[in-house]
């Protein structure tokens, strides 16, 4: 049986994905031929998952940026623990955007990823986890620099109750390096808080951008909070902004919330 601990890691870290996608949503501009720096910032803890266990969660969330607004609903994603240190999950949003006037919707950036745990936090006497991941990035259609991209995260974790601290670090092969880190409190009234920060640069040179004094650099942050619902769900919600390069076309605002869902499935035996 999964313990509760877990349950709220995975929906604090749930609701921290989904207040980094602008990053990632941004970047490729939701097909639209912009000059614009490809970035991408990707945080996970390395809390191994539990055989036969998973999650589903759905989610609305809504950013502004200097020139447009976009809002994601639903944003739908799944995983589940194949082994006792293999987890696979995917993540699948719809959106619909203005920008100048104009509005685009459709299925934006689709994830389809694997973490493995090197060293599981929880049956750790340090309690120090690491973890490595593969995910397959899917931009939306017409993608300037092609659609299919693939991210490569490295993810550590250190439990000290009531505190929690994780931290990422990676390569998004459509050219931007990430790095980001946060700190969750498991609060006596049950609610869970967490803060993040993530750090993304770009490896691409564009001439046109540095002449326009555009920086390689871009970094965000959140507040998430997590309530558990029973034993089987919890809702949780982020907001959080850029704090570099909003007017180059980082998040004025990122707005999102959701409830997650665990549930239990028999897996073939090895």
């Amino acid at each position: 049986m999964i313990t509760s601990a877990r349950r709220v890691a995975l929906a604090t870290l749930l609701s921290a994905i989904a207040c980094a996608l602008p990053t990632q949503v941004e970047a490729q501009g939701n097909g639209e031929d912009s000059p614009s720096r490809q970035f991408g910032a990707w945080l996970d803890d390395a809390s191994a998952p539990v055989r036969g266990e998973g999650q589903m969660t759905i989610a609305v969330g809504h950013w502004k940026t200097a020139g447009a607004n976009q809002t994601d609903a639903p944003m739908l994603g799944a995983g589940i623990g194949v082994s006792d240190r293999l987890q696979v999950s995917a993540s699948v949003p719809f959106y619909r955007m203005s920008f100048e006037g104009a509005s685009f919707a459709g299925v934006d950036s689709t994830y389809f990823g694997a973490k493995y745990s090197l060293i599981d936090p929880m049956l750790s006497l340090s309690e120090f986890g690491l973890s490595v991941g593969s995910v397959v990035e899917v931009l939306s259609p017409g993608a300037p620099e092609g659609r299919v991209h693939f991210v490569v995260p490295v993810s550590a974790e250190l439990r000290r109750a009531p505190f929690r601290y994780y931290a990422s670090a990676g390569y998004f092969s459509r050219g931007a390096f990430f790095s980001g880190g946060a700190v969750e409190w498991a609060t006596p009234h049950r609610v869970i808080l967490t803060g993040s920060i993530t750090r993304s640069y770009s490896t691409q040179a564009n001439p046109s951008l540095d002449a326009l004094s555009v920086g390689r650099q871009r970094v965000d942050v959140a507040a998430n909070a997590t309530y558990p619902l029973g034993t089987q769900a919890a809702a949780f919600g982020s907001i959080g902004r850029s704090l570099s390069s909003v007017a180059q076309g980082g998040t004025r605002l990122a707005l999102s919330g959701g409830i997650s869902f665990w549930f239990r499935t028999p897996m073939p035996t090895p």
